[in-house]
């Protein structure tokens, strides 16, 4: 099988939940167990669009980290879950805790989640690296009363804002219905239709409207699901458009102080990541006229940031949603 080119945007992204499970397998270290559930593990490398190297996938990271997870749940359909279980299999042979989950998320994590009960006491891990609106409110219910103790599972969730208008239609005569009942299903609220109606109107910009959602969701697993924090991160790719934001949820004083460090640290990695793109971009289109550069660009030699610049991350909590203020 062909490898999949991923843009730097993703490898940024799959760098951050590295670091991020990282310090979440130390701070754990005096259990005996720790629960990583990626939901929509995909393959376990793909090659960077813009260099062709290697780019680890999110499962492959998860089981570098030390000390281990010691369960490790991962989900993905048909065929996809079959050569994710054998390249699995291969790379890591004899590895206890390992099982993938075959079908949709939405059905089997009922099932991960049962075969987990013996040690739902454990610090838990979702991954949630869903391609538009696939997950389902309930099964981010599932996942967050899953652990019995003070702290719910932590999740990271990919929620696609950059798809939400072309999903929609919202620039067309009516807006798609099917695609709505989908968003319904995802956000387990129809609170995102004034958004999307006061966005179709002219009301709301496009940033605006983008914001109104991301702060919807952060409502929404807070006030319903009863997480304590929640953060957001928008990701966006070499042209600088917002393609889709990055969600964390916990109740954990670590995972909280963590987060934001990354995120802090992920500002300044993000912009100086796409003006290195931004750099490759241009040196290709030199290459392709025949203006070969004297060197090849690397990161550091792009002026725009410093890849270890960190910033203050301090978000203001989520505002009640958009139709009721």
């Amino acid at each position: 099988m062909a490898a999949k080119k991923w843009g730097w945007w993703t490898r940024h992204k799959l760098q951050i939940l590295e670091d991020y499970l990282a310090s979440f397998a130390r701070a754990s270290k005096g259990v005996t167990e720790r629960i990583y559930l990626d939901l929509f593990a995909g393959w376990p490398e793909n090659v960077a669009r813009e260099t062709d190297a290697l780019i680890l996938g999110s499962a492959r990271r998860a089981l570098s980290v030390e000390p281990p997870f010691t369960r490790v749940c991962l989900f993905e359909l048909g065929e996809k879950a079959r050569r994710l279980e054998k390249a699995i299999r291969d790379a890591y042979p004899g590895r206890p805790g390992i099982r993938v989950y075959d079908d949709d998320c939405n059905v089997t994590v009922a099932r991960a989640l049962q075969d987990l009960r013996s040690v739902n006491w454990a610090p838990t891990f979702a991954f949630v690296d869903q391609f538009d609106s696939e997950v389902k409110w309930s099964t981010l219910e599932q996942i967050a009363r899953f652990r019995r103790g003070k702290t719910k599972a932590e999740m990271w969730i990919l929620f696609a804002t950059g798809m939400y208008p072309r999903g929609l239609n919202l620039h067309g005569q009516a807006m798609n219905a099917s695609y709505g009942d989908t968003l319904t299903e995802m956000l387990g609220s129809e609170e995102w239709i004034p958004i999307a109606q006061a966005r179709r109107s002219g009301r709301l910009s496009p940033a605006q409207a983008r914001d109104e959602w991301v702060n919807l969701v952060r409502w929404r697993l807070e006030r319903e699901l009863g997480y304590r924090k929640s953060y957001g991160f928008t990701m966006k790719n070499t042209g600088g458009q917002d393609i889709y934001d990055m969600i964390f949820v916990t109740d954990h004083d670590a995972g909280d102080r963590i987060m934001r460090h990354l995120y802090g640290k992920a500002l300044g990695e993000h912009q100086a990541m796409r003006q290195h793109a931004l750099a490759l971009r241009r040196d290709k289109r030199a290459q392709d006229k025949g203006e070969a550069g004297l060197f090849d660009i690397a990161p550091e030699m792009v002026a725009a940031g410093k890849l270890d610049d960190a910033q203050v991350y301090d978000p203001e909590p989520p505002r009640p949603p958009y139709q009721s203020r």
